[in-house]
């Protein structure tokens, strides 16, 4: 049997990954994420999601809230706990091994 590689570690989210998750970027949009980026992006963070859920509504209205949780490295569940808002992602070991390893497949 194959031995499991990569990624084994359950990434924490505490918000609802399923609405639209958007950062803010050069103080002048804001722009849709991953939720990998999303979490670990040190800037203005919003979730965009409905206000209910009725099957076979798709009129529903919505809500745009600021998220202020915490945040992570790239791809890992290592909290920054001296934030800046600096309004990039904020990487570590983990995203450069994996930077290294897309960019090498061409």
């Amino acid at each position: 049997m194959a031995e499991k590689r990569g990624e084994t570690e359950k990434l924490i989210n505490n918000y609802n990954t399923a609405g639209v998750l958007e950062v803010f970027l050069n103080n002048e949009t804001w722009y849709r994420v991953t939720t990998k980026d999303f979490r670990s992006f040190d800037g203005k963070r919003r979730i965009t999601e409905p206000t209910r859920v009725e099957r076979y509504n798709p009129d529903t209205s919505m809500r745009t809230y600021e998220y202020n949780g915490p945040t992570f490295l790239w791809g890992t569940n290592t909290q920054v706990l001296d934030t800046r808002g600096e309004g990039k992602i904020l990487t570590g070991a983990y995203w450069d091994k994996a930077h290294k390893i897309s960019g090498s497949r061409g």
